[in-house]
């Protein structure tokens, strides 16, 4: 079983994500695949592939370029400026913020958000990519594809997929006729711009149905690199998604070792680098541990194509390598990205993609 995991990373990922798909495709591996793992910004270009089953790779590809020269960011501000939603996303705003001030005096529990600019999102998704298609339309190959978010109230993950979408802590959702665009805004609800999604939904869990509130946001916070859900050894009596994998690609659009050059002596700064250096070393552990399931004979083997990749420590260099430096500091947002960019950052993760693959994973050429 070989298992593809998108990583997130906002516009970066899609278009590092790009290259990556076009150098499988073209090695013959990306029809081979059989779980699809997606996170954030690998969640909107992963699942567009999965369930865009009647279009070729070309089309494809097209169609993910203009998605990025055209950028999420200002559709749904203008999504948001229409009176019909700006309006209740205005009293949403107010009437939670106030609730959560007469939180902390008391024991009220603020009201369910019924609507933000995540909700906006998803209206851009459906419309513009998914078509209002569910986690359990047709797919490319049937493959199994789980999209992962993080379920706030309780710290824990929470992944969408075709037969059972929720988390360990909730169970499953009893209804799963989810929106693919539903779970891609949840995946990508990047904290510092998106609000959580607030739901209220029915799950079952030990032959018990109960209703229960759940905020989804960024599956990054939790698991940036969607490895978990591939890596055999989970047990299927409490993880809702378990696809034990011989062979794993993990794709990680991560920015990699920070040069030094920023000074976060002002409070935002501090705060963000301080969130960026847990992220990046939970990260690593995560990456280290691929290492650890092939020496210890778990998996067959895997490939790592890493945006952050220091160069000299490649096992060959491609000739016309995009360098790292190039490339790295790219930011983790949705707006528009000019045609240069989504070259620079394709033509990387193709380049390390075919290399790594070549290298490593040699069985499956």
């Amino acid at each position: 079983m070989i298992g593809l995991a998108l990583s997130g990373g906002g516009s970066r990922a899609i278009a590092f994500h790009l290259g990556c798909l076009r150098a499988l495709d073209d090695l013959d591996i990306l029809e081979r695949v059989n779980v699809l793992s997606t996170i954030s910004g690998g969640s909107i270009i992963g699942a567009y592939y999965a369930y865009t089953p009647n279009i070729g790779f070309a089309e494809f590809e097209r169609d993910i370029r203009r998605f990025l020269r055209s950028g999420f960011e200002a559709k749904i501000a203008i999504e948001l400026a229409k009176p019909q939603n700006f309006v209740p996303c205005l009293v949403s705003f107010i009437l939670s913020y106030l609730q959560e001030i007469v939180a902390l005096c008391s024991k009220v529990k603020p009201f369910r958000r019924p609507i933000s600019r995540t909700n906006m999102f998803q209206r851009v998704l459906n419309r513009h990519l998914f078509s209002a298609k569910k986690m359990d339309s047709s797919r490319r190959n049937d493959m199994e594809i789980v999209i992962g978010a993080c379920e706030l109230r309780t710290g824990s993950a929470f992944r969408f997929g075709p037969n059972r979408s929720g988390g360990w802590r909730q169970g499953g959702i009893v209804r799963n006729d989810i929106d693919v665009a539903l779970a891609v805004a949840a995946s990508a609800a990047y904290p510092l711009f998106l609000p959580a999604i607030d739901l209220m939904l029915t799950f079952k869990r030990n032959g018990e149905e109960r209703k229960e509130r759940v905020l989804l946001t960024d599956g990054g916070v939790y698991d940036n690199l969607g490895l978990q859900v591939l890596e055999p050894g989970r047990d299927p009596e409490i993880s809702l998604h378990t696809f034990p994998c011989d062979y794993i690609i993990a794709c990680n659009a991560g920015h990699g070792q920070e040069e030094g050059q920023a000074l976060p002596t002002t409070f935002f700064p501090r705060v963000r680098r301080s969130f960026d250096v847990v992220h990046r070393r939970v990260q690593d552990l995560t990456m280290h541990r691929l290492h650890q399931l092939k020496q210890a004979g778990f998996i067959k083997g895997f490939a790592l194509p890493y945006l952050g990749q220091q160069d000299n420590r490649l096992p060959w260099h491609p000739s016309t390598l995009v360098p790292r430096t190039e490339v790295v500091n790219y930011p983790t947002n949705f707006r528009t990205m000019s045609e240069q960019w989504i070259n620079k950052l394709s033509e990387r993760g193709e380049q390390l993609t075919r290399a790594l693959v070549s290298y490593y994973l040699r069985d499956l050429l």
